[in-house]
């Protein structure tokens, strides 16, 4: 069990999560979060204690801290470490997938700045990405004409409920050789690795309990952290290294938002 964070609760009270409604209340949770991320990162003391290896793993906000700076190079050579979650849109007019960007500064006078993907869910399965075939097959690179026919009949039925034991069989072998691409592109908005901030370097994910968004604090369930190729071998392997066989062997739920039947997957 976690030590409550005073920080935490204070942006929950300051939110008065437990008054909103539903759907407005999750929104404001993923900003809570990110917010709550930008200000353990803008800590001078846990940078301190990072150095001289004192985190508390019962600390939330020293276990948070503890995940994200070993992820930062050279941390013990860091002066100081600001952060913002105001990110820019992506060039498709979409959100980035960046939540957060920690611009670090070190005692040589070098600024890096990190991109930080921040999750949080009480749900199994959240949804990660919604586009038309146009623009996945474009921003992949995919250029065989029949899995984007395939796609573009997927994405037409909202369901592979149509096609043929043969066609299934063919979406999956023409999708074999883009399927770590895809998947990454799901999980971060790039392909390949990135030097653009709004493609982040690693995800930060909180797991919440059914009740979370009413009580929180202690009904935080674990809180783990991955770069995007971490999570991307997590969704497309199984534990003992067989690559999983649902999604047509991408690990991802194929299906559609409300208002995009037939034009996004």
């Amino acid at each position: 069990m976690y030590k409550k964070s005073i920080l935490l609760q204070n942006l929950f009270n300051q939110y008065s999560i437990i008054n909103l409604p539903h759907g407005i209340r999750e929104d404001k949770i993923g900003d809570i979060f990110e917010e709550y991320c930008v200000k353990i990162l803008c800590n001078p003391d846990l940078l301190q204690k990072s150095k001289q290896n004192k985190l508390n793993p019962l600390d939330i906000d020293e276990y948070v801290y503890a995940l994200l700076i070993r992820y930062f190079p050279n941390y013990l050579q860091i002066k100081k470490i600001t952060a913002t979650n105001k990110i820019e849109h992506r060039y498709t007019g979409g959100n980035s997938k960046t939540d957060v960007i920690a611009d670090i500064t070190y005692l040589d006078g070098q600024i890096n700045s990190f991109p930080i993907s921040v999750k949080q869910t009480t749900a199994a399965k959240v949804a990660m990405a919604e586009f038309d075939v146009a623009t996945i097959v474009r921003e992949i690179g995919i250029f065989d004409t029949v899995l984007i026919h395939l796609m573009e009949k997927h994405q037409k039925d909202a369901s592979a409920k149509n096609f043929t034991i043969e066609e299934k069989e063919q979406l999956i072998q023409r999708l074999r050789p883009y399927k770590e691409k895809f998947v990454k592109w799901v999980i971060s908005g790039s392909p390949v690795d990135s030097i653009d901030l709004k493609f982040p370097k690693i995800i930060l994910k909180f797991s919440l309990s059914k009740t979370a968004n009413k009580q929180l604090l202690e009904e935080i369930e674990n809180i783990a952290c991955f770069t995007i190729d971490e999570y991307v071998h997590n969704i497309l392997y199984k534990p003992n290294g067989d690559p999983v066989k649902g999604g047509f062997e991408t690990g991802l739920s194929w299906t559609y938002a409300t208002g995009s039947k037939g034009l996004k997957i």
